[in-house]
């Protein structure tokens, strides 16, 4: 063992430590981030949060949002990141050595996920420090394990527990871990000892969410919405990394925002849920809905299921890092530079330090048991950077204690050589998995174009289309589907123009020297209408074997080959290329609607596979994403009036959702009933003015309303917002200054003229 430090030394040490990471933290990033939960409890204090609302946030987080303001609460999490320290310490120091103890609070300390979670109003950084105070009041109270030691853990965990549900199972956990340790005693100890244990914790976690549902009257059973966060996070389309909510709900979220409706995901699960179901599914079981459906997907498509828990665990163990929340991304570009930890690297020298340990038979048996509890927890629901926040202080002691192991063997060449090997072997092992090295690609195409976001942002609120498109095409270059999460009207982003501008700088900037890179020339190649060279790269990408996913939307080659053959005529060849798809990941809700349709219009080349396809689809898939994904492809192989039928399906059940009505005029115009079209799409504008509703299809039904009502200032309007849209400024203009002079009195259309009469064109020939 190392040379002991000298005690005296120790409080002194640690207190210095403390408080140069508070610093740190409150220096580099002085404000709080993500409002979702201090908007809720404005709701709560307000009484205008609904009672199945209660359920869908962490009860004990949600009170302490009541109780302190965003900027109490900010500096409450720094002063518990600090305590958290003193707990590493303290468990290093009890199960391995003081010198692990106080490098592995120094690792911590310097954790960039640390210091972000510290600053964003999202319980993860507690329930990691609620977690390690309980693990080292375990460690402090072996072998005799006193009682107020043990209630003291139970409170612990009980408070984790309260903070998210899934603490639960650390509680459980600890409770056989303690039975193991009083195994040699009486049995009646052991029991009592665990007992208390389980009995404290239990009570401590209950009694927030009992405060909670006595204010709203949530449901307990739907707490955190369990069943709908394991459903986003065990699709067919799932890379291992995040969350794949389905397409459609994000769609109808982004329309329906508000500090009204902080988390509103939530409840369009529910909403969804009951549109098969019945509306008058419980909340509790609207979540056993969405865990059957994870059921399916994994009865249904076991090889792929598997592979996702796979991949999930590779991401958890030693993968990039992966924020799910906008602002902690922007803050982590601004820490960019310093010398700080990421969790990849830490991750990393932990494993490695795991190897080791167990080599050598170090006593980290509560260390490993709270590593494989937080691993199980992440890789059965899904991974991000803040839940993989719980296991960083794990990973910091076992790489302190490789890195104390190492040092104590410097005079033994032989045990030294094998550590040196096993770190050698763990840093090499991302570069073994191609889907790793796809998010680090990523990564680097995303820096490799600069921040043209903000760029974007201002250029569009300022009317200069020009710097926008331009904007906009650096990043699709990097890119492709940033269309899907950007609100650009004004940019034409639908140009074949722009698609190849992107594609050359794709190319010129970014090169071909990975599957992903290929395959996202493939897609630019595709929209600029070059199948012939999309074919090509989208081949090469998808022997390769590479495979993406935007929420359910699949970065798959094989549909690109798929929908160029369909282009090009070939419809045998374009069903075939589904049929590919699926069989190297099946389950997947764009391939299995491309299939479907194409079994549908091509009954023979299908066989008995068209069955089994539609059966898997909503088997798998929510009734609305289904219909509505089964409507797409309907329109894309021309079938419109069984595309209506799809989107009238969706929209009695959900009577505003702006895409589907966007469906349904692209489905109107196929079956030329021009009037009815554009009521459509006016609707699909109205409801979601600022997203990118594609207007190539609906050129028809816009020109024929033009022609057929010349001056309506409605229909004037909607020619306006189609024409900005589409490019054509000049045009848009036109029409907007036509439509507020018949219309003088009309303040939308007179803004809307003025701010077209301000604007700069595209430059984009259209």
């Amino acid at each position: 063992m190392s040379r002991p430090l000298p005690r005296g030394l120790l409080p002194l040490v640690l207190l210095v430590l403390c408080v140069a990471h508070v610093a740190l933290g409150l220096v580099l990033l002085p404000g709080s981030m993500f409002a979702k939960y201090p908007d809720s409890a404005r709701l709560l204090m307000t009484d205008r949060m609904l009672p199945e609302q209660g359920a869908d946030f962490s009860p004990l987080y949600l009170l302490l949002n009541v109780a302190l303001s965003p900027t109490a609460l900010r500096w409450v999490q720094s002063l518990a990141g600090a305590l958290g320290l003193i707990a590493v310490y303290v468990l290093g120091a009890r199960l391995l050595s003081r010198a692990v103890g106080l490098l592995a609070a120094a690792l911590v300390a310097v954790t960039t996920p640390v210091l972000l979670y510290e600053a964003t109003l999202e319980p993860d950084l507690l329930v990691m420090v609620l977690n390690l105070g309980a693990l080292a009041l375990l460690a402090h109270a072996r072998p005799g394990f006193r009682t107020r030691w043990l209630v003291g853990t139970g409170v612990l965990l009980g408070l984790s527990a309260a903070t998210r549900p899934t603490g639960l199972a650390i509680l459980v956990l600890a409770t056989g871990w303690v039975l193991w340790e009083t195994r040699h005693a009486a049995r009646r100890t052991g029991l009592k000892v665990a007992g208390v244990l389980l009995v404290t914790g239990l009570f401590t976690s209950w009694l927030p969410a009992q405060v909670i549902r006595a204010t709203v009257g949530s449901h307990l059973g739907a707490t955190m919405s369990a069943g709908a966060v394991l459903h986003m996070g065990n699709r067919p389309e799932g890379t291992g990394l995040g969350s794949q909510p389905p397409t459609l709900i994000k769609q109808y979220e982004a329309q329906l925002r508000s500090p009204e409706r902080p988390d509103h995901a939530h409840s369009l699960y529910r909403q969804f849920a009951r549109a098969e179901a019945g509306e008058d599914l419980s909340p509790t079981r609207t979540e056993l809905y969405w865990m059957r459906k994870t059921l399916n997907f994994a009865l249904e498509e076991p090889g792929t299921f598997l592979g996702l828990f796979g991949r999930k665990l590779a991401f958890f163990l030693f993968g990039p890092e992966g924020h799910d929340l906008v602002e902690v991304r922007r803050a982590e570009a601004g820490l960019a530079g310093l010398p700080l930890l990421n969790a990849q690297v830490l991750g990393l020298l932990g494993l490695a330090g795991l190897g080791v340990m167990f080599a050598r038979r170090r006593p980290i048996g509560l260390v490993v048991l709270y590593l494989a509890a937080s691993t199980a927890l992440a890789v059965g629901f899904y991974v991000v950077s803040r839940y993989r926040v719980a296991a960083l202080p794990a990973w910091a002691l076992l790489a302190s204690a490789l890195a104390v192991a190492m040092f104590e063997s410097r005079r033994q060449p032989r045990v030294l050589g094998a550590s040196v090997a096993a770190l050698a072997l763990c840093l090499a092992l991302p570069s073994f998995f191609p889907f790793v090295r796809d998010v680090d690609r990523m990564l680097e195409r995303t820096e490799a174009v600069g921040s043209p976001g903000t760029a974007l942002n201002e250029a569009l609120r300022a009317g200069r289309y020009d710097e926008a498109t331009r904007a906009f095409e650096q990043l699709q270059a990097a890119h492709p589907f940033t269309a899907l999460s950007r609100a650009l009207r004004g940019v034409p982003f639908e140009s074949p123009a722009v698609a190849e501008r992107s594609g050359a700088l794709s190319v010129e900037k970014l090169g071909l020297d990975t599957p992903m890179d290929l395959y996202f020339a493939s897609e630019l190649a595709r929209r600029a209408g070059h199948c012939e060279q999309a074919l090509d790269a989208a081949r090469a990408a998808q022997a390769a074997g590479y495979r993406g996913a935007l929420y359910d939307t699949s970065l798959d080659p094989a549909l690109v080959v798929a929908d160029c053959l369909l282009t090009q005529g070939d419809r045998a060849g374009a069903l075939k290329a589904a049929a590919a798809s699926l069989e190297q990941r099946g389950g997947t809700l764009d391939a299995l609607a491309f299939a479907v349709v194409g079994a549908e219009v091509l009954p023979e080349a299908a066989g008995e596979q068209r069955a089994r396809w539609e059966a898997r689809l909503f088997a798998m898939h929510d009734l609305l994403s289904a219909r509505h994904a089964r409507g797409l492809a309907r329109v894309r192989w021309g079938l419109y009036a069984g595309a209506l039928e799809d989107a009238d399906a969706v929209l009695a059940a959900v009577p505003d959702l702006a895409v589907t009505h966007h469906l349904r005029a692209v489905a109107l115009t196929g079956l030329g009933r021009y009037a009815d079209a554009l009521r459509a799409y006016a609707r699909a504008l109205q409801a979601l003015p600022g997203f990118n509703l594609a207007t190539a299809p609906l050129e028809k039904a816009v020109a024929a309303g033009l022609a057929a009502a010349p001056k309506a200032p409605a229909m004037l309007n909607v020619a306006a917002e189609h024409h900005l849209r589409a490019g054509r400024l000049e045009l848009a203009r036109e029409l907007a200054t036509r439509a507020s002079t018949l219309a003088p009195n009309n303040e939308g259309l007179a803004w809307l003229a003025k701010e077209l009469a301000e604007a700069r064109s595209s430059e984009v020939p259209i």
